[in-house]
C-alpha cells in the first residue's frame, strides 16, 4: 500500500527533466514546492546522480526540518559521495544516527529517520579521518543491521581489512615528505592527474577551473555542477616556484580533456576523453609551436567499446601500459601492456596478470625511466582505503615482483592516484584529497630517499642554438647500443621549449649517439660512450650546440679556466686580489672573484662553451698597493680543455715605468716626426686603460729622441712628441690633469749612439729607433 501511495504521489508531481534543469529553476522550485514534493524530487535526483541539484533541495528540506535524521543523512551522503568531503559530511551523518529505520522510505516526507546505510557512510568518514577504531566499529554495526543483500556489505567488509592495513602503515611511517604544491597549481576546483617532466621542470595536469572569460559556464556538468576538464602546464621559474598555468591549445571548453601522460620530449600529450561515450585514449602532438587537435589513439586493440582510462609509455617509446575494463580481465579495471615490434607494429594487448591485477580496480599506471619500475593505484585489500599507490619491478623474464604499498604518508586512507616521478624517482607527484587542501582534489609533491631508481643509466642531453634562437622542430638525436645484440637505433627528439632530451640506457654497455638537423640531412655529429658497470643510478650528460645557419653541431666540452695572481718582483701569491672578468663579445661583466691564500681563483666563464667557439675575455686584476692591470684572453676552444693562467702585479711605487710594467711595445716615432703612429695607438690605449683602472696615479710622459740633429732641435722635437702623446691620452682618461708631458731630447739615450759635432754614429737604424721612445713613470700614487 505504501509503495502504491508513493507512486500516486509521484504521478501527481510535476516532472522536472533533471538533465535540462538550470540551477535557477531548481532554486525557484524549492521555494514553491511542498515538503513531499521536495522529498520526491530530491530522491529522483539522487537516483539519477544529480548530486548538485539534490543538495540544493536537501538544504531547503533542512530549513523546513533541521532535526530530521532523514535530511541530515541525505546531506552527509551527498557531500561525502559527490566531493569526498568527509570533514563536512561527518557531523550530519553523526546526527543522523540518532534515528534508524530499517524500512526506510526515501520517497516519503513522513520519514524522519535515516536508513541503516548511515552507519556505512559514517564509517567511511571515520576511515578517511584516520579514526580507524571508530571506523571499524561502524562498519561492523552496519554489517550487523543491514540487509545482507546490500551492495555496501561487501564494501564494508573490504574496508574493515583496509582499516587494519591503515593502522599498520600509519604505525610504521616511511621517511617521505608530502606537501601540497600550493595555490598557483591548486584552486578551489579539482586539480588532478599530474604528469611531471623527467627533470621536474614542467608539470602537466587536469583542472576543472572556470575559464577566465566565463565561456565554460554553460558547459558545467549538471550532476556535480563542475566545469569541464581542461589540461594545463606550469613550469618551474627562476625563483624555483611554479609559473601561472597555461591551458593547452586543443582544449575546447565544451568537452572534457584530461591529462593521461606526457612523452619525455613533451611533444606528445596523451589524454582521456569520453566523446564516444565509452571513454578512450587520445593524443595531441606539438607542432608549429603549439599542441594540435586531439586524435584517437589507433594502436592495435588499445581503445575498444569498453572503458580505457589511462596509459603510460616508456621513455624509449617501445612499450605502452594502459587500463581497460574489457571482458577477460581479472575483475574491475586491469592494466595491460602492448609492445612495439621490430616491424613497427604493436603487439596484441597482454594482461599484466594476477601479480598486479586483482578482482578490484587497478588504474593510473606510470612506468619509470628504467622501463621496468611500474607505479600504479589499486583499491583492493592491500590498500589503506580507496586507491593506494603500489610499486612493482619487471625482471628480464618479464615477470613482475610482488607489489609493495608505498606506505604512509605517501598513501592516505582516501584515494591516492596518478603517481608520477622525475628521472631518479626521489621526487614524485600524486592526486589526493587531504585535510587543509585547496579544493576537492589537490596535487601533492612527494620527496623521499628510498624510492630512487636503481641499476639504470639515464641519458640527459641538451641541444641549444649558437645564437639563442628557437630550436627547429626537425632536429633530433638517435641512440644505438653497440653491444646489446639487437642493433636497434631509435630517435630522441628534444623538447622544443629548451632542447632537453632523455632516455634510459642499459648499464655496462657501449652506445653511439648521433645528431641530425632533419631526417634527410647527414649525421652532423656523433659520439661513442659507455655506461658504468657499477650498480646504482647513473646520469650521462651530453650537450650540443647547433649552428642553425650552417646546420652543424658541436659538442659542449667541460672547459676549465683558473689562475694565480702573484707579485711580479718576488713571485709571492697575492691573497684577496680582485679578479673581474668581462666578456668582450657582449661588453658585460661576467664574474668577479677573489683570490685565496695561494693567490688562486677559478672561473665559471668557460662552462657551457662549445667546441670551436671563439672566446674573447678581459681579466682586470686589482689589489691595494698594486697597479690594477687588465689582460686579454682570446682563445678558440678546441681539444685543449684546461687553461691555467698566471698574472703578475707590480706594486704601485714612484718611479715605476708603466711601459715596462705592462710590457708594452715601445712607443716609437718616425725620424723627425711627432705624430702618433698606428702601432703606437695600440700601446697608448693600454696606458689609457691602466690610468682609468688606477684613477689616483699621477704619471709623467717622458719623450726622447736619438742623437741625430742638434740638441736644441731634439729637445723641441721630444717636447712635441710628449705633447702629441699627451693630447692622445688626456681626452680618454678620467681626471686628465694628473698626467703631464716632458721632452728630454737626446739627454737620456738608452743605446750608446753619440753623433754630436763631427762624430759619425756607427749605430744601426734599430738602435737609433730604440732612443726615440716615450716613457710613463709614476710620480705620485
Amino acid at each position: 500500500m505504501k509503495n502504491l501511495r508513493n507512486l500516486l504521489v509521484m504521478a501527481l508531481l510535476p516532472f522536472f527533466g533533471t538533465s535540462q534543469l538550470t540551477e535557477h529553476e531548481v532554486r525557484q522550485m524549492t521555494q514553491t514546492a511542498s515538503e513531499q514534493q521536495l522529498v520526491v524530487e530530491c530522491s529522483r535526483m539522487l537516483q539519477d546522480g544529480y548530486f548538485f541539484y539534490s543538495e540544493i533541495v536537501v538544504d531547503r528540506l533542512l530549513q523546513i526540518n533541521p532535526n530530521s535524521a532523514n535530511y541530515q543523512y541525505r546531506k552527509g551522503y551527498i557531500v561525502l559521495d559527490s566531493r569526498l568531503d568527509w570533514i563536512t559530511a561527518m557531523p550530519y551523518l553523526e546526527a543522523a544516527t540518532s534515528s534508524i529505520d530499517k524500512n526506510y522510505d526515501m520517497y516519503s516526507a513522513k520519514e524522519k529517520s535515516a536508513p541503516a546505510d548511515v552507519y556505512y557512510h559514517l564509517a567511511r568518514c571515520y576511515h578517511l579521518d584516520e579514526q580507524l577504531d571508530k571506523a571499524k566499529e561502524y562498519f561492523n554495526k552496519f554489517i550487523e543491521v543491514s540487509n545482507a543483500k546490500s551492495v555496501n556489505v561487501a564494501k564494508a567488509q573490504l574496508m574493515l581489512i583496509q582499516c587494519d592495513v591503515a593502522k599498520n602503515l600509519i604505525a610504521n611511517p616511511k621517511s617521505a615528505r608530502v606537501t601540497n604544491v600550493g595555490k598557483v597549481i591548486n584552486t578551489v576546483y579539482p586539480e588532478y592527474s599530474p604528469a611531471i617532466s623527467l627533470d621536474g621542470s614542467a608539470l602537466y595536469f587536469t583542472s576543472r577551473r572556470q575559464w577566465e572569460d566565463q565561456s565554460t559556464d554553460d558547459y558545467r556538468d549538471p550532476q556535480l555542477n563542475q566545469f569541464p576538464e581542461d589540461i594545463y602546464v606550469s613550469f618551474i621559474g627562476p625563483d624555483n616556484e611554479w609559473t601561472s598555468p597555461e591551458r593547452l591549445a586543443f582544449c575546447t571548453g565544451k568537452l572534457n580533456e584530461a591529462t593521461v601522460t606526457v612523452s619525455p620530449d613533451e611533444r606528445r600529450v596523451y589524454t582521456y576523453e569520453d566523446r564516444t561515450g565509452n571513454g578512450d585514449i587520445y593524443y595531441s602532438d606539438f607542432k608549429m609551436n603549439e599542441f594540435q587537435k586531439l586524435n584517437l589513439l589507433e594502436i592495435n586493440s588499445v581503445n575498444t567499446k569498453y572503458w580505457e582510462t589511462h596509459c603510460t609509455v616508456t621513455p624509449d617509446g617501445l612499450n605502452m601500459y594502459f587500463v581497460s575494463d574489457r571482458p577477460g580481465g581479472l575483475g574491475g579495471r586491469d592494466i595491460y601492456r602492448v609492445v612495439k615490434l621490430p616491424n613497427g607494429k604493436w603487439s596484441e594487448p597482454i594482461n599484466l596478470g594476477p601479480t598486479i591485477n586483482t578482482p578490484y580496480d587497478e588504474d593510473s599506471p606510470f612506468i619509470a625511466v628504467d622501463n621496468k619500475t611500474l607505479y600504479y593505484s589499486s583499491n583492493g585489500p592491500s590498500s589503506m582505503g580507496g586507491f593506494d599507490i603500489f610499486v612493482t619491478v619487471r625482471d628480464n623474464n618479464n615477470k613482475w615482483s610482488e607489489p609493495i604499498n608505498l606506505g604512509y604518508p605517501i598513501n592516505s586512507t582516501g584515494d591516492d592516484v596518478f603517481y608520477t616521478t622525475t628521472a631518479n624517482g626521489t621526487t614524485a607527484y600524486l592526486t589526493s584529497f587531504r585535510k587543509n587542501g585547496f579544493g576537492e582534489k589537490d596535487i601533492y609533491k612527494i620527496e623521499n630517499d628510498y624510492l630512487n631508481i636503481q641499476n639504470v643509466a639515464v641519458l640527459k642531453g641538451l641541444i641549444r642554438t649558437s645564437d639563442g634562437s628557437r630550436l627547429p622542430e626537425s632536429v633530433f638525436a638517435s641512440i644505438q647500443c653497440l653491444d646489446c645484440g639487437d642493433n636497434m637505433e631509435y630517435s630522441m627528439y628534444p623538447r622544443i621549449r629548451d632542447g632537453a632530451f632523455y632516455n634510459s640506457l642499459v648499464p655496462c654497455r657501449e652506445y653511439v649517439i648521433k645528431f641530425k638537423y632533419d631526417s634527410l640531412s647527414p649525421v652532423g655529429y656523433s659520439e661513442k660512450f659507455k655506461t658504468s658497470c657499477e650498480l646504482g643510478y647513473e646520469e650521462i650528460y651530453k650537450e650540443i650546440i647547433l649552428d642553425v645557419n650552417k646546420k652543424t653541431f658541436s659538442p659542449v666540452r667541460n672547459y676549465i679556466l683558473d689562475g694565480i695572481v702573484a707579485d711580479k718582483a718576488n713571485g709571492q701569491p697575492i691573497n684577496l686580489a680582485t679578479v673581474k672578468i668581462k666578456d668582450n663579445s657582449t661588453g658585460k661583466e661576467f664574474e668577479m672573484l677573489s683570490t685565496d691564500l695561494a693567490g688562486f681563483f677559478k672561473s665559471k666563464v668557460l662552462e657551457g662553451r662549445f667546441y670551436g667557439q671563439e672566446v674573447s675575455l678581459m681579466f682586470t686584476i686589482s689589489k691595494d698597493g698594486y697597479i690594477t692591470q687588465s689582460f686579454d684572453f682570446n682563445q678558440k676552444l678546441e681539444d685543449k680543455l684546461e687553461f691555467h693562467l698566471k698574472y703578475l702585479l707590480e706594486k704601485s711605487a714612484v718611479g715605476v715605468d708603466l711601459a715596462k710594467t705592462l710590457e708594452l711595445n715601445p712607443i716609437y716615432f718616425d725620424l723627425d716626426k711627432s705624430n702618433i703612429r698606428p702601432d703606437a695607438k695600440i700601446e697608448l690605449d693600454k696606458i689609457v686603460k691602466v690610468l682609468n683602472d688606477n684613477p689616483t696615479l699621477v704619471v709623467e710622459i717622458g719623450s726622447h729622441t736619438d742623437c741625430r740633429a742638434s740638441a736644441a732641435y731634439n729637445k723641441a722635437l721630444s717636447t712635441r712628441r710628449a705633447i702629441s702623446t699627451l693630447n692622445y691620452i688626456k681626452p680618454r682618461i678620467s681626471n686628465p690633469s694628473r698626467i703631464y708631458g716632458k721632452g728630454y731630447g737626446e739627454s737620456q739615450l738608452i743605446t750608446n749612439c753619440p753623433c754630436e759635432d763631427d762624430i759619425i754614429s756607427s749605430c744601426s737604424e734599430d738602435e737609433h729607433q730604440a732612443n726615440r721612445r716615450t716613457e710613463f713613470r709614476i710620480v705620485k700614487q
